[in-house]
């Protein structure tokens, strides 16, 4: 199981690298249905501070970064969101320095099996999913 840190590229940009990322293994990522094994490739481990807390449960910000062909595009980071509610998906919204709005979806469901009493899955997917089946480029 590989970690990532803050800031380094993920298992997409690896699977990129390697000539697998196709429009079908994307729509296959998106799917709530993935096993655990698959999860377990694409995860990225963390686990909150217990040192520092304001009070009520931890919360988690994102930001965006975009590492394709030295892209200036970076959001900025959002705000914060809790990891209480299993089985709800939540919208997180990001703004970028050029005024655009990012937003994925945050969906949060409990391990499987023995690791159900201690851990957590966060998916973050895109909120929007456009596929141009046109033979015209278009521009959203």
């Amino acid at each position: 199981l590989d970690t990532i840190f803050s800031g380094t590229p993920g298992v997409l940009t690896r699977l990129k690298s390697q000539g697998k990322l196709d429009p079908p293994m994307l729509a296959c990522l998106i799917s709530e249905d993935l096993p655990l094994n698959v999860v377990s490739k694409l995860a990225f481990m963390f686990n909150f501070q217990d040192v520092f807390s304001l009070g009520g449960p931890p919360r988690l910000c994102m930001q965006l970064f975009d590492s394709e062909n030295n892209s200036p595009y970076t959001s900025s980071w959002s705000s914060g969101f809790g990891l209480e509610s299993v089985g709800v998906t939540q919208i997180v919204g990001m703004h970028c320095k050029d005024g655009r709005s990012l937003e994925v979806s945050v969906s949060i469901s409990v391990a499987p099996g023995r690791l159900s009493n201690y851990t957590k899955i966060v998916r973050i997917c895109p909120r929007y999913v456009v596929v141009n089946q046109l033979s015209q480029p278009l521009r959203l």
